[in-house]
């Protein structure tokens, strides 16, 4: 057998027999991501996915939020019983999600040694195994397993563009992938502003990355741009007039959310829900504002909308001190994880338990997580060539800058783990210790090949 097989499907097979043991021991954590969100995915892909099979009219089909999930999520119902209940429902969707997960696994590690070195691809693996945070992801129905399927896809088909920018199967998959990542995260449409800025930019000062990827790069921004925008009309006359909410609704009530997320408890880091939260000042006046806000569009016969979108506006020029803080204490929780299923005094994991556990169990996830972040920012420091990996730097700018300027979870720059820890793998890997830790480990898993 060839030596490079053998070695590709060695690796392959540990992939998958260790996320499947990851899985299971996720999956029996006390404390897990609720099982289908804000139920509108799962509902939305059940009703498309029974209406496929001839059980529902076409009225009860919506989608009303990003239809990337919905079209993710219909083909594990497709395959379901039409008497299917949603709890079984679940675990056809969780399924999906798992076996997506392990492609992209799979993939990251293709990503790692095409652009760097099967080492380098390795150590991507074993951080995603140090910190499963992808695992606790899988567990529900919701946009960050099909965005971070979708990012992986779109990394996978740049790091084949740098080996032979002529090949069209590269620029295909990078055009599908940075697609489907707007349809599944339309925050993410960002990203096609930065790669502009990025060709302009390399025009002037990096005239070989020009030569070889900026007008294949725009022709590729364009489509995306065509494909996504006629795409999220789609979903618009799906949903037509079935449904009263919107994408500019849903953005200026998002945005109203989060002029009060950190602005007078700028560390309080609870999770924004009622019964979490209840006592907090800001998720309070928050409320009182929003009925304040739904007065004044009641008496003055004004579109929701349109009193949102002025109060967002003149609360920001009225408070712009608050509002630059507010970004940077987002952009930092956007990358810290904290435990909201459970209560502190509630926790409990084996011989670990109460609040003294719990916070430590909190240390230990965000001291991995703050390394991980370190390796990144390591190797964007000492990479001399950083436009060549802009797609790496360029998702996580577009989500803090969004979600800086809106509302933020650390859900919402899951996706962007894809790029986070590919890069910091290759940061780590410049320290020597790391380094040889790597290389022994890599001995036995590359046996046999040079």
């Amino acid at each position: 057998m060839n030596s490079k097989l053998f070695f590709t499907q060695r690796i392959n097979l540990l992939i998958i027999l260790i996320s499947s043991l990851m899985m299971v021991v996720v999956l029996n954590l006390p404390f897990k991501a609720k099982p289908f969100g804000d139920i509108t995915f799962h509902e939305e892909a059940k009703n498309l996915a029974l209406c496929l099979k001839g059980n529902i009219g076409y009225e009860k089909v919506m989608i009303t939020k990003a239809p990337g999930p919905v079209f993710f999520y219909t083909p594990a119902y497709l395959v379901a019983p039409s008497a299917t209940t949603d709890n079984q429902l679940w675990v056809y969707g969780v399924v999906f999600t798992f076996i997506t997960i392990t492609i992209s696994l799979l993939l990251i590690f293709k990503i790692g040694s095409n652009l760097f070195s099967k080492e380098v691809g390795l150590l991507s693996v074993l951080l995603f195994f140090i910190f499963p945070i992808h695992c606790y992801y899988s567990l529900g129905i919701l946009a960050e397993v099909p965005a971070f399927f979708s990012l992986t896809l779109a990394l996978y088909g740049w790091s084949k563009i740098t080996q032979d920018a002529h090949k069209k199967t590269g620029w295909i998959v990078l055009t599908l992938g940075i697609w489907f990542l707007i349809l599944n995260r339309p925050n993410t449409m960002l990203l096609l502003m930065i790669g502009f800025v990025v060709i302009v930019y390399s025009f002037f000062r990096k005239k070989e990355f020009f030569k070889l990827y900026g007008k294949k790069l725009a022709l590729a921004f364009t489509c995306v741009g065509f494909m996504g925008l006629g795409t999220l009309q789609l979903a618009k006359m799906i949903t037509g007039e079935k449904s009263g909410d919107n994408q500019e609704g849903l953005l200026y009530y998002v945005a109203h959310q989060g002029r009060f997320q950190f602005r007078e408890e700028p560390t309080d880091f609870r999770f924004w829900e009622s019964d979490i939260r209840s006592d907090s000042k800001d998720y309070q006046n928050w409320g009182k504002s929003g009925q304040e806000l739904e007065k004044i569009a009641n008496d003055t016969q004004r579109s929701s909308t349109e009193v949102y979108k002025e109060f967002l506006f003149n609360d920001i020029l009225e408070h712009p001190f608050l509002f630059v803080r507010q970004f940077f204490v987002k952009c930092f929780y956007g990358h810290m994880y904290f435990i909201n299923s459970v209560k502190p005094e509630q926790f409990h994991l084996g011989p670990i338990h109460g609040v003294l556990g719990y916070w430590f169990v909190i240390l230990l996830i965000n001291s991995i997580n703050i390394i991980i972040i370190l390796g990144a920012t390591l190797f964007l420091w000492k990479e001399k060539n950083r436009v060549n990996y802009w797609l790496f730097w360029g998702v996580i700018v577009a989500l803090l800058i969004f979600h800086g300027l809106t509302y933020m979870e650390p859900r919402y720059m899951f996706p962007a783990r894809v790029a986070l820890y590919i890069m910091s793998a290759v940061g780590l890997y410049r320290i020597n210790w790391i380094q040889k830790k790597v290389n022994f480990m890599s001995k036995f898993v590359f046996l046999g090949t040079k």
